[in-house]
């Protein structure tokens, strides 16, 4: 992006695509894609996930042994496991865990699957453990300025 004169040296938000100031900006998808709804076709935005190098992030949750009330937490849990549940984060542009499945067994609401980059887009999504992710985040943070030819203010 560097070479091609795309890249520019700042952290991109959805005032500065608005503005012109950052033609391309990577991002989560989830805020690439209520960045395009906040921006509401002015500028219009094209969310692309790419075909190689999907990165999937994990969020975890607990039930702690001195919960005051386990079961509870337990029936929530449930909840936020189940189709109603999985939908009710894919509103939110964050694609839950079971996205794939839900996709293949066409549990997605048309409507929401319309808002989102095609189901197919995420089948090879590779979910890093945490010694990789602390690898790649050492190599990035020595090799940034060397391998891509410009410092991020």
């Amino acid at each position: 992006m560097n070479k091609a004169g795309n890249f520019v040296p700042v952290i991109g938000k959805a005032a500065s695509l608005a503005q012109g100031a950052t033609p391309i900006i990577i991002r989560w998808d989830y805020n690439a894609l209520a960045d395009r709804d906040t921006l509401k076709g002015n500028p219009k935005v094209e969310v692309v996930v790419p075909k190689t190098g999907v990165v999937a992030g994990v969020y975890v949750q607990a039930i702690s042994a001195f919960a005051p009330h386990p079961n509870a937490a337990k029936l929530w849990m449930e909840h936020l496991y189940s189709d109603e549940g999985q939908i009710a984060w894919l509103k939110g542009y964050c694609h839950p865990i079971r996205f794939n499945d839900l996709a293949k067994n066409k549990k997605i609401p048309a409507d929401l699957l319309a808002k989102l980059p095609p189901a197919e887009a995420y089948e090879k999504a590779a979910f890093p453990t945490l010694d990789q992710q602390n690898a790649a985040k050492e190599t990035i943070t020595k090799q940034w300025d060397a391998v891509v030819g410009a410092n991020v203010k």
